[in-house]
């Protein structure tokens, strides 16, 4: 007979089985502590890396699938969910590790676009673009028509001829919504608002200013890009890295002395800042439409004659494919 009993083995440790439920606050305390999420804050900052986390949970929710549980890809939206359910554990693995993923590929595609822009501005500053845009300007009959002169009554003043400032505004304006369907107020009005003719850069130091003006001619754009399975397959970052690349881009502008006014160098610098709005797609729906805003605003505060870019250098200017 043994003196002492001896202790029952405990039982081996067994994970939790069956869905997980995680709510936006753990989903954000969890990624907070991630490597993956911890590079990305240093390269655009805390605000905007906490930002692009509501912005992913809450992409994600989309991917919640009939079944009731997420799965990478689905983008049903069912039942307009406000909590992520996953099969287990497993599975909540998986959609961190897509988030990890997703943040890796934003990180990436900014280092990328940064490096593309200082490439195009070394072609600004040698005088390179508008070099380019003389080959490839866009015809100016296609997007304005001058008003038809008024006949002169005998007897009547001279009426004198429009200042080359106020021609020069309405070919901008014109260029500016060619190609846009029902009302102009909108763009009349952020290009009157962005109008400098001191010639100082004229979208200030970050991209507060043009999103005002982006905002107001583009209404009903979606709220945030990115943090799905189909950003992976774009070159260009979600709107969050997007702008983080567009404000490196204004500040440094903002900071180094204008060319003076009427100086041609102007056309380098708007081709630059077009293909800079393009390139670095900050905002979720008509870059484009932005990017011809800070390009007439560029020339006018430049105060140098109207001359948009094709449809081709456009292309060429803004690396997105």
């Amino acid at each position: 007979m043994s003196l002492f009993k001896s202790k029952p083995k405990p039982a081996p440790y067994v994970a939790p089985t069956g869905a997980v439920t995680l709510t936006r606050a753990q989903f954000a305390t969890t990624m907070r502590v991630r490597p993956a999420f911890r590079t990305y804050a240093q390269a655009v900052g805390l605000a905007r890396a906490t930002q692009a986390l509501d912005d992913a949970f809450t992409e994600n929710l989309r991917g919640m699938a009939a079944t009731g549980f997420w799965q990478f890809g689905t983008s049903g939206n069912v039942g307009n969910p406000t909590q992520l359910r996953c099969q287990g554990d497993t599975e909540l693995g998986v959609f961190f590790g897509a988030i990890d993923m997703l943040f890796g590929f934003d990180k990436t595609k900014i280092d990328g676009r940064a490096t593309y822009l200082n490439g195009l501005l070394g072609k600004a500053d040698a005088g390179l673009l508008r070099v380019d845009l003389q080959a490839n300007a866009e015809t100016e009959a296609n997007y304005y028509v001058a008003p038809v002169p008024v006949q002169q009554r005998p007897g009547t003043p001279v009426v004198p001829p429009k200042p080359a400032a106020m021609v020069n505004g309405a070919k901008a304006l014109a260029w500016l919504t060619w190609g846009v369907q029902g009302s102009t107020a909108a763009f009349s009005q952020a290009l009157a608002n962005n109008t400098r003719s001191d010639g100082s850069f004229p979208l200030g130091p970050n991209h507060t200013q043009l999103l005002a003006a982006w905002q107001t001619m583009v209404p009903i754009a979606p709220a945030y890009r990115g943090w799905n399975n189909a950003a992976s397959q774009q070159k260009y970052p979600s709107n969050v890295g997007g702008l983080q690349v567009l404000d490196a881009v204004f500040a440094e502008l903002a900071a180094r002395p204008m060319p003076a006014r009427g100086d041609n160098a102007w056309y380098d610098l708007a081709l630059y800042v077009y293909g800079a709005v393009v390139t670095a797609q900050g905002f979720t729906d008509g870059n484009k439409r932005a990017a011809r805003l800070a390009y007439v605003s560029m020339l006018q505060s430049g105060g140098v004659p109207m001359v948009a870019p094709n449809g081709t250098l456009g292309s060429r200017l803004g690396d997105m494919l």
